[in-house]
């Protein structure tokens, strides 16, 4: 059964509960969706879609209680932003689907350019068996995504489900990076300019026009990539300007 076509991983711009499971494999049984509403504070309510990820024949890796059905279902608010559950979701499918494709069609400036509607989408994960993993930063788990948080009225550290495999396609541990990843990877131990040399050239940043766009934006617009790195806290920045990664300052 093939997903609505209301439902894509791709068109993403720059915002549940878990369950009880952190880390496992199944097989992409569909992928309905369904209208729901949500109550907005001091207004009205809002409309959306909620998107039903239902997994069979699943292996439990990882959890926080025990868990023997043999299905499993992750539902997230669909959503075209990248800063969201669904989008950061999203961002580790297309990460590993494009994996397929040369450095040539994922490069925005070449003439066999493949523009991401074109690309294979998440309706190509059904029937395959795709490993699923909670970004929350325990246990040697991926680090939680900066998301924002009405109550709080900021960005907060998320938990969330990210994709770390696809049958048939890879892992995210091949190499497979998301652009913004890929950024963070290029920015460790440089400076603005030595930075800006190697990311503007990148192929599968180049890919992403919102972000070649911040990293692009003067380093001192508040919407430049470094800027935006450093005020959550993911990179530090040296008194020679050189920026590195928190984790790796004392």
């Amino acid at each position: 059964m093939s997903p609505e076509p209301l439902v894509s991983t791709r068109n993403l711009t720059s915002g549940g509960d878990i369950g009880p499971l952190r880390r496992f494999t199944g097989v992409i049984d569909s992928i309905p969706t369904e209208a729901q509403t949500f109550q907005q504070e001091g207004g009205k309510p809002r409309t959306g879609t909620k998107v039903s990820l239902q997994v069979k024949d699943i292996e439990v890796l990882e959890a926080v209680e025990p868990y023997h059905l043999p299905v499993y279902t992750i539902q997230l608010s669909l959503s075209n932003r990248k800063k969201s559950r669904w989008g950061v979701l999203s961002e580790s499918i297309n990460a590993i689907l494009d994996g397929q494709y040369t450095s040539e069609q994922l490069d925005l400036s070449s003439p066999e350019y493949i523009k991401p509607q074109a690309r294979e989408d998440i309706d190509s994960l059904i029937s395959k068996r795709v490993g699923f993993v909670v970004a929350d930063g325990d246990e040697g788990r991926p680090v939680p995504p900066m998301l924002y948080d009405m109550r709080e009225k900021k960005d907060v550290p998320t938990p969330t489900w990210i994709v770390y495999e696809i049958e048939g396609y890879g892992t995210a541990e091949s190499g497979q990076v998301s652009p913004t990843d890929r950024a963070k990877e290029l920015l460790d131990g440089k400076t603005q300019a030595q930075f800006n040399k190697v990311a503007l050239s990148d192929p599968l940043i180049r890919n992403d026009p919102e972000l070649l766009q911040a990293i692009g934006a003067p380093a001192s617009s508040p919407k430049s990539f470094t800027a935006i790195q450093v005020a959550e806290g993911t990179f530090t920045k040296d008194k020679v300007g050189v920026f590195y990664l928190a984790k790796q300052v004392d």
